[in-house]
């Protein structure tokens, strides 16, 4: 992708030319501290880290570094079809697909000998009726995953314009995959299983501690728009962590070795809380490593963003002649 990368590049060079490393540094760590504050400061309060808090809270970064504008124009496109992609997913479920149950637990019963994963490991780990800290942290763990492949995109918005623009269409494309898969295949989770065949032994964990936590901090958007108890496979909290692992082995392979297992925790979480099969997270892998493959070796995300440089700029100049003609 050389000419949309070259181009992103020398904008982003430009942009920092006037500080100096030591103050980019310094700036960095400012920021990883806020927004490890701002997580802290959320599930503290109890409050979900949605796309539409962070977005928030990321404007508010911006301009501390008097990047706001930019953040409008570069994000906004992301965040709104976040936005529509949250709203289908919610409605991929009233399309009349027959819902999977019993043959996905089939196909994990073979995959994982002869056991399902999410009722061993809460035999295992799990006192019934009580909520241990596990319970608790598993839970803090599933309900902010998506906060940090937004902080990801952030930092690579500030460092590397280039890498930011890949990842969020892939990170799009993925999703879309995913709410075609959605719509096309439905998959009811371990804890609703029952409903559509076999009953299994689950616990819906982070529901009984969300309910004991009073755990009311919903956004509109998350609270509204997303929702669909059958779309379990692929899983995006297997997905997401993923593909946040894949970029920074690009660039800051430390910071990926520190995230592996981060990683391989949120995997964990999504099976022990009776939200997702095995089979879940080896299709949400799946769905990353083949999103990541397509957008690293072809030309598809600098397209997209050529094509969105030239329809914001018409708007661009569109609006300024407006303002031109307003004031003559």
């Amino acid at each position: 992708m050389p000419g949309i990368e070259e181009q992103a590049q020398r904008t982003a060079t430009t942009d920092e030319a006037p500080e100096s490393r030591t103050l980019i540094r310094f700036t960095n760590w400012v920021l990883a501290a806020y927004f490890v504050g701002v997580l802290g400061t959320m599930l503290v309060l109890r409050v979900t880290p949605s796309v539409d808090v962070f977005f928030i809270f990321g404007l508010l970064g911006a301009l501390l570094i008097g990047r706001g504008l930019a953040f409008i124009r570069d994000w906004g496109p992301f965040l709104f079809i976040f936005f529509a992609w949250e709203g289908m997913r919610g409605l991929a479920n009233h399309f009349g697909q027959a819902v999977h149950s019993d043959g996905v637990i089939a196909v994990e019963r073979a995959l994982m000998f002869g056991t399902v994963p999410t009722v061993s490991i809460q035999q295992w780990l799990r006192v019934p009726g009580t909520i241990s800290a596990l319970d608790v942290a598993m839970t803090f763990v599933y309900v902010s995953h998506f906060f940090f492949p937004l902080a990801l995109a952030f930092f690579l918005w500030l460092r590397d314009r280039p890498r930011y623009y890949r990842f969020v269409t892939t990170l799009m494309a993925v999703s879309f995959a995913a709410f075609i898969t959605f719509l096309l295949f439905p998959v009811a989770p371990p804890r609703f299983a029952g409903s559509y065949g076999e009953q299994l032994a689950v616990t819906d964990v982070m529901g009984e501690v969300l309910a004991r936590a009073n755990w009311t901090g919903f956004s509109w958007v998350y609270g509204n728009l997303v929702g669909n108890p059958v779309a379990a496979f692929p899983s995006m909290h297997a997905a997401y962590p993923l593909l946040v692992l894949l970029f920074l082995w690009e660039r800051w392979r430390l910071a990926a070795l520190v995230w592996l297992p981060v990683t391989l925790v949120i995997w964990f979480a999504v099976v022990y809380l009776g939200h997702h099969y095995v089979v879940d997270v080896i299709g949400g892998a799946a769905y990353a490593v083949v999103g990541y493959v397509a957008f690293r070796y072809t030309d598809i995300s600098g397209t997209v963003v050529r094509a969105y440089r030239r329809a914001f700029s018409r708007v661009r100049a569109d609006a300024s002649g407006m303002v031109r003609s307003i004031r003559r």
